[in-house]
């Protein structure tokens, strides 16, 4: 069984250790170990968010793009899903039900982050957070410029050819690097399946 961590408050930290929780440094949260009885910290347990994407690990993919704002280069990163990875589906009845995937994907659109995840992201980049868009009229987690601070909206990095993450020649594939995650990931948001990136 994975690790669960806690939404500990820094005034609470000392009993939540003394029942067994312990402390990682790296991402700055308290969690429940492997083999430690978890309902003892019930009031700590984080809140289970609506859901339609979620894997027993994942990747932080990264690439490089020209901003269409300011015409420099910027990192970009989205998060890259492993065969086995289940998507909520309806079946014939209308009835969500999760189909298990035998193919990588590449999340987009993407909501409701589990703090685990989040932290993560926050060791990587300031620059991939919540914004607005009026393109989708909704907000969600992108990217954004490193040097003028504008949104690169999903769209053009995942869905147009030859986007930062829908490469089109062995180059720009080889020019995405890949952090793999041996944690659990879950989000609210859309798959995107296919192309050159997924074979390489």
């Amino acid at each position: 069984m994975a690790r669960i961590n806690l939404n500990v408050p820094f005034s609470e930290k000392d009993e939540a250790k003394q029942l067994g929780a312990r402390w990682d440094a790296t991402l700055k949260v308290w969690f429940v170990p492997d083999g430690v009885d978890s309902s003892a910290f019930g009031r700590w347990l984080p809140t289970v968010p609506d859901v339609n994407i979620r894997s027993q690990r994942y990747g932080i993919a990264q690439t490089e793009t020209v901003c269409w704002k300011c015409d420099e280069l910027t990192r970009v990163y989205g998060f890259v899903l492993p065969p086995g990875h289940q998507t909520v589906e309806q079946d014939e009845d209308g009835v969500d039900e999760w189909y298990e995937h035998d193919s990588s994907a590449m999340a987009l659109y993407v909501t409701d982050l589990p703090p685990t995840v989040i932290a993560r992201l926050k060791l990587i980049t300031r620059h991939y957070y919540v914004d607005f868009s009026k393109t989708t009229n909704s907000s969600y987690w992108m990217n954004h410029c490193e040097n003028c601070g504008m949104k690169q909206g999903d769209f053009a990095i995942y869905c147009e050819p030859g986007g930062a993450f829908f490469p089109m020649d062995e180059y720009a594939t080889s020019k995405i690097s890949l952090q793999s995650v041996h944690e659990p990931f879950c989000c609210n948001g859309d798959a995107a399946y296919g192309g050159l990136f997924e074979d390489n």
